[in-house]
């Protein structure tokens, strides 16, 4: 049973959880990272929560469903919390997200294009062991069409190695 103190009621992480629909581990995590704050400590160190967290909880939810991150929704919150809309900083992240997106989508249709020039090309070629000049037949068949860079538009740098 959720205690009372001056008239306002805590939850318990247990009861936040069910309350905005996620597992305990969920609201834990939301403290941790900021996105929600204990009210106070019961005497046995309990973290208890006020109602309004459930509604915080089920914001930062839809928030992500959306595609923003956990830093963009702190931020978000913090604005509301200071009694400054966050409209203005929501629409430029989703506008951005729109661009990131469509350009992610075109990298993956042309990927998906190129997968299947490939495979269709592989399909009647034998295999074929490798010589001393050659690694892979079917990718080497195939090496002249690809663009020379990574599909994702950036250089392939080496792997950095680590001094220890």
């Amino acid at each position: 049973m959720p205690t009372r103190s001056r008239d306002t009621r805590f939850l318990t992480v247990a009861e936040l959880a069910h309350g905005a629909g996620v597992d305990a581990h969920v609201v834990r995590f939301y403290a941790r990272a900021g996105l929600i704050r204990a009210a106070r400590y019961a005497a046995n160190g309990y973290r208890q929560f006020v109602p309004l967290d459930v509604k915080r909880i089920r914001f930062v939810r839809a928030a992500q469903s959306l595609g923003f991150t956990l830093t963009e929704i702190r931020e978000i919150l913090r604005r509301s919390r200071l009694h400054t809309t966050p409209c203005p900083l929501v629409r430029d992240i989703i506008v951005r997200r729109l661009i990131e997106n469509r350009d992610h989508l075109e990298r993956v249709r042309a990927l998906q294009d190129r997968l299947q020039h490939a495979s269709e090309r592989w399909a009647h070629m034998p295999d074929q062991v490798p010589t001393g000049d050659t690694i892979c037949a079917l990718i080497e068949a195939v090496v002249d069409e690809s663009p020379t860079s990574p599909p994702s538009g950036r250089t392939l740098r080496p792997a950095r190695s680590r001094v220890g």
